[in-house]
């Protein structure tokens, strides 16, 4: 098929099946790493940029679910514009931000293949979630939003990993052969259904099966993985290289759930395999996991930005580094982050709104972040690390220099322990 047969075919599918199937009145809850534009200018700059006035794009909208989730994950937001070829998944969008009083969100039709179908200027961070690798040119596509991300701007993409889909396409393969090919009919649907629901329970398939058992009680899930008629995957090797062909620059993954995290993989029994893999290369490091757990990443998330405009290379966290800048909380998780206290998981804006530091008597108050670089989310902490050095930088930054002053008795411990919270993006470098 050629490019606008393609465009037709995608877009004849949205039509009958608006994607995702995610209902308009259900409410985003916390917030998308991938679509935010604090840790995604971090990982650019190593500094904080929080996203007051920044203007946004979703290319590829669907049914609205992102841009919701761009504007919950971005306070202080000027504008949210989503763009798509399907109306329907529109109407169901417009449906979503009216529902939910988004007064700052808007969706449009727009064909990420022509720009003359777009709204008009600039924006500070572009999103496209599972779009580009659908269309009939995923490089044209990329140029185009390229060509609309201001000089600062970064991009957030989801491309399909390549090996991480390998079982999918092998049973997409096995149903071409059964004649149960796009597009999508109530009778395929149901076929496909049946196949998965009537694996032998040992089977690969229907581990696939059970693994995907809810996502696949909506037709339109079933129709996006077995039946989309153009469908581009990528290994994350290829992503900067494929990138770079329109003027971008690979930033890094965005953190999700353990996603490219080389310790819960391999233990820290085997000290030699961690020392040699951290004198790779980013990419390198990607490479490694990918070929060590094939299967197991199924999406590429990651961000971009202009050739030029990331930073070289991170500078070793010494103590002089530390001591020559100030530090802040990161603001998301001074809304979204949690501490425990007394056996129950307490926000953390609690700490700073309701609860009195000074008469909190418990000594152990570990710490619950979603993008922790640790397995299960808790960073285990105490009264200390919370109350007196992280609850301080929730109010204000404050000097590295300050912070080693304050805590000259156990200045090393403290350096340990930034320099992790700033791996697990708990606190920031700020200008």
């Amino acid at each position: 098929m050629n490019e606008a047969d393609i465009t037709l075919a995608v877009q004849a599918q949205y039509e009958t099946f608006p994607y995702p199937p995610v209902p308009y009145d259900q409410p985003f809850q916390g917030f998308s790493s991938l679509g935010s534009y604090t840790l995604a200018q971090y990982a650019r700059t190593r500094l904080l940029k929080e996203p007051t006035g920044a203007k946004f794009l979703v290319g590829g909208c669907g049914t609205g679910y992102e841009v919701h989730g761009i504007a919950a994950s971005n306070p202080g937001y000027a504008s949210v514009v989503g763009i798509d070829i399907s109306r329907p998944s529109l109407k169901i969008a417009q449906q979503r931000i009216k529902h939910h009083g988004l007064s700052h969100c808007s969706v449009q039709y727009g064909d990420l293949l022509d720009p003359s179908t777009w709204p008009e200027g600039s924006f500070d961070m572009i999103s496209s979630y599972g779009v580009i690798h659908h269309t009939a040119d995923p490089l044209k596509a990329l140029g185009n939003l390229v060509s609309r991300l201001a000089p600062d701007g970064v991009i957030a993409l989801m491309l399909y990993n390549r090996s991480g889909r390998w079982h999918l396409y092998r049973i997409r393969k096995a149903l071409e052969l059964l004649g149960i090919t796009p597009p999508a009919t109530p009778e395929k649907i149901a076929f496909v259904r049946q196949l998965l629901n009537g694996a032998n329970p040992n089977s690969l398939l229907a581990k696939h099966a059970t693994a995907n058992k809810e996502y696949y009680l909506q037709d339109e899930n079933i129709v996006d993985n077995f039946f989309h008629v153009n469908d581009i995957p990528f290994d994350i090797g290829e992503i900067p290289g494929f990138v770079a062909q329109v003027g971008l620059e690979f930033i890094d993954v965005a953190p999700h759930r353990d996603d490219w995290n080389a310790k819960p993989l391999v233990a820290s029994t085997h000290p030699e395999f961690h020392r040699r893999y951290e004198t790779l290369s980013r990419i390198e490091q990607l490479q490694v996991i990918e070929c060590l757990e094939p299967l197991y990443h199924t999406q590429n998330l990651f961000w971009c930005c202009h050739q030029g405009k990331k930073i070289a290379a991170w500078d070793p966290f010494t103590a002089e580094f530390f001591k020559g800048f100030r530090w802040q909380l990161n603001p998301m998780f001074v809304q979204h982050g949690s501490v425990r206290y007394l056996d129950q998981k307490v926000p953390f804006s609690e700490l700073l709104s309701k609860l009195d530091p000074a008469r909190i008597p418990t000594q152990k108050m570990d710490i619950f972040w979603q993008i922790a670089q640790i397995p299960g989310k808790v960073m285990t902490s105490s009264r200390y690390q919370v109350l007196d050095l992280l609850l301080p930088l929730a109010q204000q930054a404050r000097s590295g220099a300050e912070i080693l002053v304050d805590q000259e008795d156990r200045a090393d411990h403290v350096l340990n322990l930034f320099r992790q919270w700033e791996v697990d993006r708990l606190v920031l470098r700020v200008e």
